[in-house]
């Protein structure tokens, strides 16, 4: 656990123009951590989600003297309320940027890189990477252990856990005249956007003839498998575990959760939800929830 005594007049600056107001005498006062559900104290910052009916008694309950609430909370005697229009959108920023460590941007001795290769500015290389003829953008982090093959073009700010291998070839053949299988030229690259998160030990291949395709602010979590010729679009969630067989089309906003498979050669609408462990054989229309396996719709009652 990180411990740390931040100022609220620090907080305060660091969150600038989106403060709405705030309530409460604060010079001097500090936190020194963030509030979870089994720690809240007085000197944790704490939070309180705008869709709850009860944010006032929630206000009052809590043993926090600093919270982040939306401009329908009045004050309460005694606290500090920090008025924002998203509390927990404020509460991560405050966090990523008091209590976070970030690693200065570095590359490790023993990191392998290609000559040929482009790296932005401010970026970390971890130990023991590899990277080939690729593209790297500003501000991404790339942690230890990472394969990133030729053909790569990935965006700024994007994330990069151990094991994961950027680039590879694909799972593509064809048969000869006796019905052996021979590899398909897997000679497509993969585009990663900008802000990109890529989950530790996840494979995302290479296109075959075209191009892999992964959007802004795309989230891929850990032990996940995306094949050649995906398409995938921007603010796409995709949890642990997924498998996504080769040529689907996944439009912006879609949620995929953990375990789920896609037959490959779908079409996943915006805003659709994958449930836990489907088995995706056919399009998904847009807004739609689908589960089960073979995945079909969930209707609602």
């Amino acid at each position: 656990m990180i411990i740390k005594k931040i100022l609220v007049d620090e907080i305060i600056d660091f969150l600038g123009k989106d403060i709405i107001k705030v309530m409460g005498l604060h010079e001097g006062i500090y936190i020194d951590n963030l509030s979870d559900v089994d720690r809240v104290n007085e000197t944790t910052l704490d939070w309180v989600n705008p869709t709850k009916a009860n944010k006032q008694e929630i206000v009052k309950a809590s043993k926090a003297r600093v919270m982040l609430v939306d401009e329908t909370v009045e004050y309460v005697d005694g606290k500090i309320l920090i008025v924002v229009k998203n509390p927990k959108m404020a509460l991560a920023q405050v966090g990523n940027h008091f209590f976070v460590n970030h690693p200065k941007p570095s590359i490790h001795p023993t990191a392998i890189i290609d000559p040929d290769a482009t790296i932005g500015k401010d970026v970390y290389v971890g130990a023991y990477t590899v990277i080939g003829k690729a593209t790297i953008g500003d501000n991404c982090f790339i942690d230890s252990n990472v394969k990133i093959y030729d053909d790569v073009q990935m965006g700024k700010g994007c994330y990069i856990k151990s094991g994961a291998i950027l680039g590879g070839a694909g799972f593509g053949y064809e048969r000869d005249k006796d019905g052996n299988r021979f590899r398909f030229p897997q000679i497509g690259s993969l585009i990663m956007g900008d802000d990109v998160e890529v989950g530790a030990n996840t494979c995302i291949d290479r296109g075959a003839l075209s191009d892999t395709v992964i959007g802004d602010h795309t989230k891929i979590n850990n032990l996940c498998h995306i094949a050649h010729n995906n398409k995938i679009g921007r603010n796409v969630v995709i949890a642990g575990c997924v498998n996504v067989s080769g040529g689907n089309i996944i439009d912006d906003n879609v949620w995929i959760a953990p375990n789920s498979s896609l037959r490959g050669y779908v079409h996943i609408g915006e805003n659709a939800f994958v449930g836990m462990g489907a088995v995706v054989v056919k399009d998904i229309p847009a807004g739609e929830t689908w589960i089960g396996n073979p995945a079909h719709k969930l209707e609602k009652k």
